[in-house]
């Protein structure tokens, strides 16, 4: 054995409470600092560039969703397949997995550029509602960012790789950096070049090319389990099916919300505010700071599942259950502050952002709405990512899946024709409350079906 395969596995031993504590902490720590940058850079294009560029970036959100949706289905299915092979000790194995994994990502990539070649004009047109000036800023925004997904892939699937191998606290150092330099480029690009949304799509790609360059360094130094590029072993092809597999169900619901958000958008167009141009601008500011929210909450969900895949792999049944009950009590307490502040703050929050007091009011009045039940999410997320750690994929995809397109999608097209505006936001907490009969009815499928103790461990629980 190579002094690589050797190396302690940090999830395996210890305090789980510290464990987690350890793992979660530099994570949602980076978490928190890349939220803070869709804070600062819808705050850099409000103020600096206007309020139609951030409606430009705003109307594009769609697309960028579909790219990062692409880019956790090769990165998350990878992360869950390298863990337990990691593990388990087959070090060649999780090598032969993260090579399949940067073709993957180079081919979807190659697809997303030539589709853009194709389409990105119309799609332009039609998410700007016909102004031609916000499709030409949306189009010019979108065109830098797709352009820029081969490198963007290759630096998600490489943090997330790190995070598998129990090296949080470098995944997280390079992550903070990458986001306090894309802070700064965009600042310079928007407010010294005056480049508007070129400038922010611009200083991203920038960022990420200076945090892949360390990333490199950093195995190239020797300090990980798996080196910056070895062949290993298995199939390509096979390792793209299970890497499309378990990526697929966290894939598939940021696709719905892509899609979610494109329906959004159509509906404040149909129907129609006050001024409709006002809701667009408060629905960019909600989803901004839902974002900054909503990335550590996330953040947790992948810690958990970086230490249940570890202990699972080993066959440590015990701590993987000790691990999953960390998880939900934090996640829950997290999400019922946060809560607090969005139906609480909302006015002052808006505030933040532009000084158009019709915006603000729409943010006073939107932001309430959309998180009344923000706390029942929390829960939800963290189960999805510990029955993907487990190599549940459908159950994942039950989580994933059925809350965006069976109940959310189908609740945006039709609450606004019972309801009108308003229940294009009361679509959210709805769906919310249904979920809790879905999870409960999934938890029994898998408790009678799979005979796992109360639907979630194997063996008994504790």
């Amino acid at each position: 054995m190579t002094g690589r395969d050797q190396a302690p596995n940090p999830y395996l031993h210890g305090s789980l409470a510290r464990v987690f504590a350890r793992t979660a902490a530099p994570i949602v720590l980076f978490m928190t600092v890349n939220g803070l940058y869709a804070v600062v850079d819808a705050l850099l294009l409000g103020r600096l560039a206007g309020p139609k560029a951030l409606t430009a970036v705003t109307l594009m959100f769609p697309v960028s969703l579909l790219i990062i949706a692409l880019q956790t289905m090769v990165s998350s299915g990878m992360a869950s397949l390298i863990a337990r092979r990691i593990g388990a000790g087959d070090i060649r194995a999780a090598e032969g997995t993260v090579t399949a994994a940067n073709l993957l990502a180079l081919s979807v990539a190659g697809l997303l550029i030539a589709t853009l070649a194709v389409g990105g004009g119309p799609l332009a047109r039609a998410l700007s509602n016909g102004d031609p000036e916000l499709a030409r800023m949306g189009l010019l925004f979108v065109s830098i960012m797709v352009t820029g997904t081969p490198l963007s892939f290759l630096l998600s699937i490489q943090g997330n790789a790190l995070r598998s191998e129990g090296r949080v606290g470098a995944t997280a150092t390079i992550s903070v950096a990458m986001t306090f330099l894309n802070i700064a480029l965009s600042s310079l690009l928007i407010g010294w070049f005056g480049l508007g949304v070129a400038g922010s799509a611009a200083g991203t790609l920038l960022a990420q090319a200076a945090a892949l360059a360390a990333v490199a360094v950093y195995r190239l130094a020797g300090r990980t389990p798996l080196p910056l590029y070895a062949r290993g072993t298995g199939s390509i092809l096979a390792n793209w099916k299970e890497i499309v597999v378990l990526g697929a169900p966290a894939s598939l619901g940021l696709l719905g919300f892509s899609l979610s958000s494109g329906l959004i958008i159509a509906d404040i167009q149909l129907w129609s505010t006050a001024d409709p141009a006002a809701t667009v601008a408060a629905y960019g500011v909600v989803t901004r700071i839902l974002t900054f929210a909503f990335l550590p909450l996330l953040g947790m969900s992948m810690a958990c599942q970086s230490i249940v895949g570890n202990n699972f792999g080993a066959g440590l049944g015990e701590r993987v259950r000790t691990t999953l009950k960390i998880a939900f009590i934090v996640a829950v307490v997290y999400a019922a502050i946060f809560e607090g502040a969005f139906v609480f703050l909302a006015r002052p929050l808006g505030a933040l952002f532009v000084d158009a007091p019709l915006v603000i009011a729409e943010v006073a009045r939107v932001m309430p709405l959309i998180s009344i039940t923000y706390v029942l999410s929390a829960p939800l997320m963290i189960l999805a990512g510990y029955y993907q750690a487990l190599g549940m994929a459908g159950s994942a995809a039950v989580l994933n899946l059925v809350r965006t397109y069976v109940i959310g999608l189908p609740l945006f097209a039709l609450l606004p024709l019972a309801a009108g505006e308003i229940g294009i936001w009361i679509a959210y907490p709805v769906g919310d409350v249904a979920m809790l009969g879905v999870v409960a009815g999934l938890l029994a499928w898998n408790a009678r079906r799979r005979r796992l103790a109360w639907g979630l461990f194997h063996g008994h629980a504790a």
